[in-house]
């Protein structure tokens, strides 16, 4: 796999840690809720994999190219959880997609009594030589503006902290 970028992000939940299980809040998002986390989200939906595995498909928009995910739990503690998507699809038109693997990671680490600190970090790769070659010659380019996944990343990490908050608040997991 070549990576074509990583960003990460930091956000504070008004939560005591032991109020939070953030592999629940993964695998349990309704659609709703993870569209309201950022401008280009648009879906998600959740189910269990014949392994028991929990998996979770996303649709949203990043850069303005429509990507569909298909994540499976890989990793999953109240305070960590890292789901793969081993064949996400973004579609460069209406008639042509690249296949992705993303990676997202969530910890949560404990600040004090009332507050964790929330890490969202996002890892996307592929297999396709040619993409990745486009890519890095276009982000070579580029502007000085920061690249779209960074951006998307700081968008979506306080909304989703400030989701994990509510029901943390609310004793949801507890």
């Amino acid at each position: 796999m070549i990576k074509l970028g990583e960003a990460t992000a930091e956000a504070i939940i008004q939560a005591n840690i032991a109020r939070i299980d953030l592999p629940e809040w993964m695998f349990n998002l309704t659609s709703d809720e993870y569209a309201a986390c950022a401008e280009g989200h648009q879906s998600a939906a959740q189910a269990v994999l014949p392994s028991g595995k929990r998996f979770s498909v996303n649709a949203e928009f990043v850069a303005g190219y429509f990507m569909v995910q298909h994540y499976i739990e890989t990793l999953s503690e109240k305070d960590h959880v890292l789901a793969v998507s081993p064949n996400t699809q973004m579609w460069l038109d209406d008639e042509r997609y690249v296949s992705l693997q993303i990676t997202w990671e969530l910890s949560a680490t404990k600040m004090d009594e009332q507050r964790t600190k929330l890490t969202c970090r996002v890892i996307s790769e592929t297999a396709d030589a040619s993409f990745a070659q486009a890519s890095q010659s276009r982000s070579e380019a580029g502007t000085t503006e920061m690249n779209p996944l960074q951006l998307h990343i700081n968008e979506e990490t306080p909304l989703f902290a400030k989701d994990i908050e509510r029901k943390a608040q609310a004793g949801i997991w507890n």
